[in-house]
């Protein structure tokens, strides 16, 4: 007899547990176009900053044109009508 790997013990799981829920698809965010920008002094950051209207951070690597509206799910919840 075969003895069941890791996963395969847990797919066999969370397929139990995820009967008669509802199908969920997200769509990623694919850009089709990606720039890299230089920027010689300070000034010059502020002002593209202002052009794009977001806050250059400089531990953040990308951004989005126009802003990417990234809502919480925090506080979205699953009711059931049948009960």
């Amino acid at each position: 007899m075969k003895k069941p790997t890791l996963f395969e013990d847990y797919e066999n799981e969370w397929q139990k547990e995820w009967k008669d829920m509802p199908e969920f698809n997200m769509k990623p965010e694919v850009p089709i176009l990606t720039i890299k920008l230089n920027f010689k002094t300070q000034e010059d950051i502020n002002e593209f900053s202002k052009l794009i209207n977001q806050n250059i951070r400089f531990n953040q690597e990308n951004y989005w044109f126009p802003k990417l509206n990234r809502n919480s799910t925090s506080d979205l919840k699953y009711y059931d009508n049948e009960s």
